[in-house]
């Protein structure tokens, strides 16, 4: 090519290159002038009065306007406001508006707005004032713009009143140019000041006619945190919104934390909310919760439930549930219907419990059977109420009263009064579950002090049987103890207080001044000990710890007084060892006894061994006067006796030793006691024949 073909075809370019930019300068200036042409303050007026305002709403903008051409016709108001005419009504504010027309917006009489982006609005709502009812109204049908897409970017709603705040924060919004399904959208926010904040996602088809709007498939996602582990919830169902009325047919939720491994599903079909109240006619649900050897499984049901702003009401809330671990299962039923008023807790004026336990995989054994009707009130902070019916097949009358906010442990105030209790089985647990242990339990967090007076039938026990108590009984984290109480003995009265430590091994500290009962059971039960029998007195005093009998015995301290009427001494029969001769051969009879009309035993008690002088025995024969001791743990005595004849005075008293196990004692006469002072054989021997001459007079048959 030629030098001069080149300079010609160079300013060929040139001349083509400033007419381009020429022309899209001038159009640049032609698009300006129309879009500040198009888009002037009358002009927004009149599209604000035509869309808005015509429909209840006041709106307010920044004079300072914006506008943009590209990437489309944009225009850009700043602190914009929509509010309506009526009275306390809240404002909706907006940090900026951004409001991008198709290019046929320019030269047609029906804009399209291809996006509409809203950025930081906000808006507050209270008990009182709701959404501005322009924004309530349905615009459909009446629309002279076509909207396709409106993106909502970090927008705040608050709820307040004058005990909370509800915020929903960081609100994003997204919704499209509809499809055959409808406009698909996406939202998003957190929920926050009703606990731990709730974040959730949701997504679903927007369907728009003259009568509402609806979300035929919605789906939300929440995140929360439960006792400080993760809990994700969905919520599926179809939205409609018409006439003032929001309806959420087939409402299904399901949740999962790791907390115990939860998991919860509950469905209903159908949610309505209308004029600030939600309504719904049945809600089913289940729950599972724990382990393999710690399983919790129940279902609930919610019938015709009405919740307002400061009040729910329930026709009937029951709640069905078990617990199991490798050795039992626990079976509860509660239902009511209820009543929740804000600030006075939850009303269950009808309610129904009952409970079962039974063991597994081996011999049934069912416990805390209980029925109970009542009333209860269960609020932040107080749980109150009055329940009768029936524990394990007896009657039962309860009350209770239960303080969350006490200082310094939470508080329970009962009353309880039961025909019978049998303790056996629950102490049982007690005995072979090491986690069970009386310290362990008192020193739950979560258990309050008790303070409960207690009027009980009869209690059983593998050792001791009580009727008729009535006692006040306190329980804190460091002691559980019984006062006041009073009870009906072995067919005596007994009085006094048990307190128990919670060491380790617990300490026990028994008081009773019993009158009237009758001794051998008494001393059967409580030392395994049941040499005497009769009606009588005793005073106990005795401290202790262990974690079994056998421990317990072996720590035993304390002091025993028995005043006894009309009994017998067993194992020992006086008066035949007295006709018989004495010899040293244990006496295998276990059911010999010596009889007698008042016995007296004061003893002190030093790590389970009961130490006695001067006791006593007065029968119509003999008068027996006893110093020694007996080791309860090993059931052992060493006795040292004096045998008056009670008929002969004069005669001079028998001297006898007692030696061995209770139930198998030997007899010796005692030599040397009766020879004590003398000297030579002679006089030993001489004693000796005038005490034997002596008692056989005394005891030769008439």
């Amino acid at each position: 090519m030629s030098v001069h073909s080149m300079l010609h075809s160079g300013k060929f370019w040139l001349k083509t290159l400033v007419f381009g930019i020429t022309a899209l300068l001038c159009l640049a200036a032609v698009l300006s002038a129309l879009m500040f042409r198009i888009f002037n303050t009358e002009n927004i007026d009149a599209f604000i009065q035509k869309n808005f305002s015509a429909h209840g709403c006041q709106v307010k903008y920044n004079a300072n306007i914006s506008r943009k051409w590209l990437p489309r016709p944009t225009l850009i108001l700043k602190d914009l406001s929509l509010s309506s005419s009526e009275p306390d009504t809240p404002t909706l504010n907006i940090a900026e508006s951004k409001m991008g027309f198709g290019w046929s917006s320019l030269w047609s009489d029906a804009p399209v707005l291809e996006k509409w982006i809203l950025s930081n609005p906000s808006l507050t709502l209270g008990p009182k004032n709701h959404l501005p009812a322009c924004l309530q109204q349905n615009h459909t049908s009446k629309e002279s713009f076509q909207l396709n897409r409106v993106i909502i970017n970090s927008g705040n709603i608050r709820y307040h009143n004058k005990e909370q705040d509800i915020a929903l924060n960081d609100l994003q919004f997204s919704l499209r140019r509809a499809d055959s399904d409808g406009r698909p959208f996406d939202i998003s926010g957190t929920l926050q000041n009703i606990g731990n904040p709730i974040s959730w996602q949701g997504a679903g088809y927007l369907v728009q006619d003259d009568a509402g709007w609806s979300v035929p498939a919605l789906k939300l996602n929440l995140q929360t945190v439960l006792l400080k582990n993760k809990l994700d919830a969905q919520i599926a169902g179809s939205l409609n919104w018409q006439n003032q009325t929001a309806l959420f047919r087939d409402f299904n939720l399901q949740a999962e934390s790791d907390y115990q491994n939860l998991h919860i599903n509950a469905r209903s079909p159908l949610l309505q909310f209308k004029n600030g109240y939600l309504h719904l006619n049945t809600l089913n649900g289940a729950l599972t919760a724990g382990s393999e050897n710690n399983q919790w499984d129940g279902s609930f049901k919610l019938d015709k439930t009405n919740l307002y702003a400061t009040v729910l009401t329930a026709a009937n809330f029951e709640l069905k549930g078990s617990h199991k671990n490798d050795r039992l299962q626990t079976n509860f039923t509660f239902s009511s219907p209820l009543v929740w008023q804000k600030g006075k807790g939850i009303d269950a004026p009808k309610l129904h419990l009952s409970t079962l336990q039974d063991t597994i995989n081996r011999l049934p054994r069912p416990r805390f059977i209980s029925t109970l009707e009542g009333q209860a009130n269960f609020s932040l902070n107080t749980w109150e109420g009055r329940l009768k019916g029936a524990f394990d097949r007896q009657a039962l009358a309860l009350a209770f009263k239960y303080q969350r906010d006490a200082q310094p442990r939470p508080h329970l105030d009962a009353g309880i009064a039961l025909q019978k209790l049998n303790l056996t089985p629950y102490l049982e647990d007690l005995k072979t579950q090491p986690s069970l242990n009386l310290p362990s339990l008192l020193a739950k967090s979560w258990l309050p002090d008790i303070e409960a007076n207690l009027q009980i039938g009869s209690i059983q026990t593998a050792g001791l049987q009580l009727e008729n108590i009535e006692s006040l009984l306190t329980a804190d984290k460091e002691h559980i103890a019984l006062h006041r109480f009073k009870a009906g003995l072995y067919g005596g009265k007994t009085e006094g207080g048990l307190s128990i430590a919670a060491t380790q091994p617990a300490s026990y500290h028994l008081q009773q001044n019993a009158k009237g009962i009758q001794i051998q059971p008494l001393l059967q039960d409580l030392f395994g000990f049941h040499s005497f029998s009769g009606s009588g007195d005793a005073v106990i005093d005795i401290q202790t710890s262990g974690n079994n009998r056998a421990q317990m015995i072996q720590a035993l301290n304390g002091s025993l007084l028995l005043d006894i009427t009309n009994g017998a001494w067993h194992g020992i029969d006086m008066d035949s060892i007295l006709k018989n001769g004495i010899s040293s051969e244990k006496i295998d009879n276990s059911n010999l006894k010596t009889p007698f009309h008042h016995f007296i035993l004061n003893s002190e008690i030093e790590k389970g061994i009961s130490h006695h002088i001067n006791t006593e025995l007065f029968s119509d024969s003999l008068h027996v006067v006893s110093s020694g001791y007996t080791d309860l743990n090993t059931q052992k005595l060493s006795e040292n006796l004096l045998i008056s004849n009670v008929l002969q005075p004069k005669n001079k008293p028998i001297p006898l030793k007692i030696g061995g196990t209770v139930q198998n004692p030997s007899i010796t006469f005692d030599y040397s006691r009766l020879t004590n002072g003398m000297n030579t054989p002679a006089e030993k021997q001489k004693a000796l024949q005038e005490t034997i001459q002596e008692q056989w007079k005394w005891l030769k048959p008439r």
